[in-house]
């Protein structure tokens, strides 16, 4: 059953988990590689994690003076002449035979809409492109007419749906009831047929094996980060808090973004959305990615159907 596992004590002070020397070393080497396009990448990760390291000793974390050291520290490792060529939405790219396939679709947790706008942008088959935000305040000026924004699943019209798309949201969710409510909406406003695609900061329960990532990548001509096979030689508790503190660290004073500790394995997302009547019909652990961008952390994939 999917339950929180962080401590409340972590909750409220995250960068006591830099204590954890394991959690610590992997973090670390995924730093590195999300900050590749810097002059001195092992440096500016040495001298960030020294500065957390320090910051965990206080009585209360700032996380206004965590965002402006790290914004200082890469403007000065900044080199515009190693500068990546800004890639495709990973998601985009991994989605595109569901995206083919589909006429009407669904954004959970859309933020500021820039996925559906990048959707709108490259397909114009697609006739009807919804968002569902309960926080976030999108300009809706100048929209693509086909985009249309609600603030909950129950503003949307049951069976209308080709493909709903939750991307990174679901470890916010408050508890698992909420999270199962969520499922049992996104089923109801699923056209017969339609498909759910999660994308979530989650891990494989079970045996794994890394090679299964890479051939799935590779169909994308994509790669895998070394650090994906670190991270699952972590134990249950040092994942879920990995994915907690590096998520935490990339979205620092982010409003919109609620810290709940609703991390769970793949295997616990999949029982819960077949609790909903959804049926799986492919999962994927993508680990994390070389040369994306740096929000990424340990992203698996869950396609269902209705």
């Amino acid at each position: 059953m999917l339950k929180k596992i962080i401590p409340s004590e972590i909750m409220k002070k995250p960068l006591l988990i830099l204590r954890e020397k394991d959690i610590l070393d992997v973090l670390k080497k995924h730093w590195l590689g999300n900050h590749e396009n810097l002059s001195r990448p092992e440096e500016f990760v040495e001298d960030f994690f020294d500065f957390l390291k320090k910051e965990s000793m206080q009585h209360e974390v700032s996380e206004k003076k965590i965002k402006k050291f790290y914004n200082r520290k890469l403007a000065e490792y900044w080199d515009k002449d190693l500068y990546l060529q800004k890639p495709k939405d990973m998601f985009l790219e991994i989605m595109e035979n569901e995206l083919q396939d589909a006429r009407t679709i669904l954004d959970f947790g859309c933020g500021k809409l820039a996925f559906l706008k990048e959707i709108a942008k490259n397909n114009k088959d697609i006739e009807d492109l919804v968002g569902v935000d309960a926080l976030s305040q999108p300009v809706l000026d100048g929209l693509d007419p086909r985009i249309r924004f609600r603030r909950s699943l129950e503003e949307v019209e049951n069976s209308s749906i080709d493909l709903a798309v939750v991307k990174l949201v679901m470890h916010h969710l408050n508890n698992v009831h909420e999270a199962a409510d969520v499922f049992d909406n996104l089923a109801m406003i699923l056209k017969p047929g339609g498909k759910l695609v999660i994308f979530e900061e989650s891990f494989p329960d079970e045996k794994y094996k890394i090679s299964e990532t890479e051939k799935y990548l590779a169909k994308f001509k994509m790669e895998m980060s070394e650090t994906t096979a670190d991270f699952l030689q972590l134990s249950r508790e040092d994942k879920v808090e990995f994915l907690f503190l590096n998520d935490w660290l990339m979205n620092l004073q982010n409003v919109y973004m609620p810290w709940t500790g609703m991390y769970g394995s793949m295997e616990e997302w999949k029982r819960l959305a077949e609790s909903s009547g959804l049926k799986e019909k492919e999962e994927h652990f993508l680990g994390a990615i070389k040369h994306r961008k740096r929000k990424q952390g340990m992203t698996a994939m869950l396609v269902f159907e209705k």
